[in-house]
């Protein structure tokens, strides 16, 4: 009776000691934030890019901050020191896969232009860069992409 006993304390033992062997290893997929300082690189409208170039808007700073906040440096030349406009608001993520911004957009002299409230899909993230897809903005049956660096 006394080695049945031991029998039933080593089985528990043996069961825990076991490790799992599957043949086959998975690596976890990286998770990276959308948070930190953001330079747009392009920003293309139905298929035409409205961001560079012969385009009023050169260089643009977006900050996506830890406490929700978001706001938006744009800017009418490449270095950075003639602001076009400027947007401050929140950010949610409501999903891994999508964030929503809410904002008013101000000209440099702080009148304000409009609000937005835009649901956009997120169709790229690393730590490096960012793609945000946007469906019927400014309008309705409109396509916005917008592409970052960190």
């Amino acid at each position: 009776m006394k080695k049945l006993n031991y029998l039933f304390l080593l089985i528990p033992f043996l069961l825990l000691s076991c490790s799992k062997d599957s043949g086959s290893s998975t690596t976890p997929a990286p998770s990276y934030s959308i948070q930190g300082l953001w330079k747009t690189t392009s920003a293309v409208l139905n298929g035409v890019e409205k961001f560079g170039g012969t385009n009023t808007v050169k260089s643009e700073l977006n900050y996506f901050n830890a406490d929700g906040s978001f706001s938006t440096q744009s800017y009418s030349d490449t270095n950075f020191s003639t602001l076009a406009g400027y947007s401050t608001g929140t950010y949610t993520l409501p999903s891994s896969t999508t964030v929503n911004i809410n904002a008013n957009a101000y000209s440099p002299s702080n009148t304000l232009l409009a609000n937005y409230n835009v649901t956009s899909q997120i169709i790229l993230i690393s730590s490096t860069e960012l793609q945000l897809k946007s469906l019927n903005y400014p309008a309705a049956n409109d396509v916005y992409i917008k592409k970052f660096i960190r």
